[in-house]
């Protein structure tokens, strides 16, 4: 697909353009990693950044992608970075079975259970700034409250609620330096494309999304039909959750039960903020095209 034929613009949002951005220049990661660091730890200093393998292990790990966004080594932690466009059970399920992956590789290869060094997952959502603007998860004792595994931990980020809190803010100054690092994941093509910023850092990223939006090969990437595959099988496992059991497109014609309803709307919203192209949502719901443009 040629960059002619496409009215896309993918963003930071898109997981592909994240690690097109970050993974080609190393001073750029190491800003980012240490940006997000600084809002959760005291007294981060990053020294070096080791870029691991990204392919879990397969025969250990029974989901469908195997893949990890990014997955780094800062001597003292490791990281893997998630950006989730869509947030729902079934990534929340993945996102631990990746963590516990590495940290079980991690385990593995340095032929200990004691000592382990702490790994810590970032999961970029987009929540509609409804909740809280993370949650950090930890495995414990329910009784007591007691954190048993230390060396695992979970960040959930809402995207959405520091974008909003920086705009109802006035655009603070001050608020944007301080989370300018999550902030950015909200950016649309406009408010990228007009983004003033002195900071070479941000400049930077702006200038990497948009020269990859004009590369035509990473558009062809964009459409990959493995990635598409994963996507709808998600979104089919989670209309059978619903009871729509005979099927994706059987729960949307059964628009009369307010349940399926919700769901269809659900559906249309995520794919567009997947950036689909408006042929593939009517091809995978069956809906029309003015249908699918009344959904916002």
């Amino acid at each position: 697909m040629s960059k002619e034929n496409s009215t896309n613009f993918y963003t930071l949002k898109a997981d592909p353009v994240f690690k097109n951005v970050f993974y080609r220049d190393n001073n750029l990661l190491k800003r980012f990693l240490s940006d997000i660091l600084s809002i959760f730890y005291d007294d981060v200093h990053i020294d070096k950044v080791k870029v691991l393998n990204t392919e879990l292990t397969k025969d250990r790990l029974y989901i469908k992608n195997k893949v990890v966004d990014i997955l780094v080594d800062i001597g003292s932690k490791v990281l893997n970075i998630e950006v989730n466009v869509i947030y729902d059970d079934y990534r929340t399920y993945r996102n631990f079975f990746y963590l516990a992956s590495s940290t079980i590789e991690s385990m593995k290869k340095d032929k200990k259970f004691v000592d382990v060094k702490e790994h810590v997952q970032f999961n970029f959502n987009f929540q509609k700034g409804k909740k809280k603007g993370y949650k950090i998860s930890q495995y414990g004792d329910l009784s007591t409250g007691e954190v048993t595994i230390p060396f695992m931990k979970t960040i959930d980020i809402d995207v959405d609620y520091y974008k909003y809190k920086w705009y109802n803010s006035g655009k603070s100054k001050e608020y944007y330096e301080q989370f300018k690092s999550i902030i950015m994941f909200g950016f649309d093509e406009e408010e990228l494309k007009t983004l003033e910023d002195s900071d070479c850092y941000m400049k930077k990223i702006k200038d990497d999304v948009i020269k990859l939006n004009g590369d035509p090969n990473f558009y062809q990437a964009m459409t990959d039909d493995e990635d598409r595959e994963m996507i709808e099988n998600s979104i089919f496992i989670s209309g059978k959750q619903e009871g729509i059991k005979e099927g994706l497109k059987q729960g949307i014609e059964q628009g009369t039960r307010q349940g399926s309803k919700e769901k269809e709307i659900d559906i249309v919203k995520n794919m567009k903020a997947a950036n689909y192209k408006i042929e593939d949502i009517v091809k995978i719901t069956g809906l029309s095209v003015d249908e699918i443009d009344g959904i916002s």
